[in-house]
């Protein structure tokens, strides 16, 4: 639905351009931005490489299970009683979102939302894991430092702190707004 949506806004838009004579322009826009995307996209390359890469040296060093193991008894706290194999994935997906590397998050976090499903409802440790997981708190958001940094920040990482705190606090806020709508129902 929404690739229908968009190629109808970029056809009318480019219609529109046409018919009012403005074609060369709308073409030329168009062509500035493919090529802005490629020159964005084969920056961010690199530095996405570095992170994989420095998520893969966690993994191997044991960094990550010990972050899992740290995670773990919070999160049984907040979500209640979790199967264990739906914990792993749980914990295996917010590891990887606090480190920034959201695309390496993202089948963790659909195979904790199946197992956590309880039929076709959600459950309260779905939601709560589901507010935990849109929040987000990003210890070191490396998409937004590797994308500052293609475009030629003068400091790349002063994103670091604020994001911290801003990821903390929304956060927090979801949790407890998550268990004062469970003690609600």
């Amino acid at each position: 639905m929404l690739q229908v949506l968009v190629g109808v806004l970029l056809g009318g838009a480019m219609l529109f351009g046409i018919v009012t004579g403005r074609g060369e322009r709308v073409f030329s826009g168009l062509m500035e931005g493919a090529k802005g995307a490629v020159e964005t996209a084969l920056s961010l390359m690199g530095s996405f490489g570095i992170f994989c890469g420095l998520m893969n040296i966690l993994s191997h060093s044991g960094a990550v299970e010990k972050l899992n193991k740290w995670l773990k008894r919070p999160l049984q706290h907040l979500m209640g009683e979790v199967k264990e194999e739906a914990m792993a994935f749980v914990t295996m997906n917010l590891s990887a979102n606090m480190l920034g590397l959201g695309n390496a998050a993202t089948p963790a976090g659909l195979e904790a939302a199946k197992r956590l499903a309880e039929g076709d409802r959600a459950g309260n440790a779905l939601c709560m894991f589901l507010v935990i997981n849109a929040s987000s708190v990003q210890l070191l958001p490396s998409t937004v430092v590797s994308l500052r940094a293609s475009m030629g920040a003068a400091d790349p990482g002063a994103v670091i702190l604020p994001a911290l705190a801003a990821t903390l606090l929304s956060t927090v806020s979801g949790i407890l707004l998550c268990k004062w709508m469970e003690k609600r129902t």
